[in-house]
């Protein structure tokens, strides 16, 4: 009986082995023919290929193929290197995300579709901080030009600050810009010829909004009187010395209403202790209200010299505006209309003063001449020309990413 078993087992366990050799076999062939896949396509660098080397790879490292000889240390090889592998596969994922984006933000541009343009270019941002300088410029430049069509248009003004002021920032530590700005073919455009004049539109835009828009007079006077310094086109543009003149003719309201009420304040029976305190009280006001009367009709006379001298570009009625201010502060300030043209030309001469410094008051030589007072003829500020666009930019360029 046992010797039966022992026929019969014996042919079942030889081609169980041979099974089980003939499997090995086939196991090992199906690595080896891994291997070489994986070494053939190892110097490939396109993105496919890297997955595939990488997909190859574990299927190479399966368990099941431990029995196989590896005599050239293959496994440990991709096991080193197979994190490796995988970062780059990530970072060419990541790039081809990050072109799609600049896609979309050139499609934007290319729309004038600011909301698309604004959320491409955060991304842009978040995403290489260091390598995009020129789109915080066209970020800072939007409302600008929006607000300048339309004062109601302020979608995008709070953007535009924030990014205009990042410009700055950028601008001033020489930060290093591929472009002043980006423009796209057949679409929009924010491209500044240099540094300074970059820095100039900043400032322009800043000063614009926070004037037009924000209602905060003093903040913005700064912001374009920076624009005004700078070798820039923004310093030949009326509209900045239009709103730092409303800016100084609003305090000149201001002032005269105050010297009115100081005057009615006086009587003649007043002690001459205190007659003396009031009327001195009223020459220092009036002395203010005299600095602050020529500094708004020192920024509308440059105003309305710039309008004037380019006739092409600013119809007579917009230079004729400025005259007519200048003119009232005039005769606000010295009580008559004869000798404006002299002063105007003198001022032009001078430097322009910086409205964030107090105004120097201006006292008249005895017997002292103080400014009118009455309320008709106070000057109000100056509202924002409807049909002057807020900025001529330069030619598009094309974007190079």
């Amino acid at each position: 009986m046992k010797t039966i078993f022992r026929l019969v087992c014996l042919p079942l366990f030889a081609v169980m082995m041979f099974t089980f050799f003939i499997s090995a076999q086939d196991l090992c062939s199906e690595r080896a023919a891994l291997e070489k896949s994986i070494r053939d396509q190892l110097p490939k660098k396109a993105l496919a290929d890297r997955k595939a080397v990488v997909a190859a790879s574990k299927q190479f490292l399966d368990p099941k193929f431990d029995s196989c000889p590896d005599p050239s240390g293959f496994a440990e090889y991709l096991k080193t290197n197979i994190p490796a592998m995988e970062q780059t596969i990530q970072k060419m994922e990541d790039n081809v995300d990050f072109q799609n984006l600049l896609v979309r933000f050139d499609e934007g541009m290319k729309a004038k579709n600011w909301d698309e343009v604004y959320a491409a270019g955060k991304l842009i941002l978040d995403q290489k901080p260091n390598d995009y300088y020129d789109v915080k410029i066209v970020l800072g430049s939007i409302g600008l030009i929006e607000t300048g069509k339309d004062v109601h248009a302020t979608k995008w003004n709070d953007d535009t600050l924030k990014y205009a002021q990042q410009a700055i920032a950028d601008l001033e530590a020489n930060k290093p810009f591929k472009t002043y700005g980006v423009g796209v073919k057949d679409g929009a455009s924010f491209v500044y010829r240099d540094k300074q004049n970059a820095l100039g539109w900043m400032n322009y835009a800043i000063g614009y909004i926070y004037f037009y828009d924000k209602n905060d007079k003093k903040k913005a006077v700064g912001y374009l009187y920076k624009a005004s310094q700078m070798d820039s086109d923004t310093k030949a543009d009326p509209i900045i010395y239009n709103a730092i003149g409303g800016y100084y003719a609003e305090e000149v309201k201001k002032l005269g209403a105050e010297v009115t009420a100081l005057n009615e304040m006086r009587s003649d029976k007043d002690a001459p202790d205190l007659a003396k305190q009031k009327a001195d009280a009223i020459k220092a006001k009036g002395a203010l209200l005299n600095g602050t009367a020529e500094a708004a009709m020192d920024a509308y006379a440059r105003a309305y010299s710039l309008a004037k001298e380019k006739p092409d570009k600013y119809p007579s009625s917009y230079a004729d505006g400025f005259y007519n201010k200048v003119l009232n502060l005039y005769d606000i300030r010295f009580g008559k209309a004869e000798g404006v043209e002299a002063w105007i030309a003198e001022a032009k001469k001078k430097p322009f003063r910086d409205p964030s410094l107090p105004v120097e008051p201006v006292t008249d030589p005895e017997p002292a001449t103080v400014a009118k007072t009455t309320p008709a003829a106070t000057p109000s500020a100056a509202p924002a020309p409807a049909a002057k666009p807020a900025a001529k930019k330069p030619a598009a360029k094309k974007k190079r990413h």
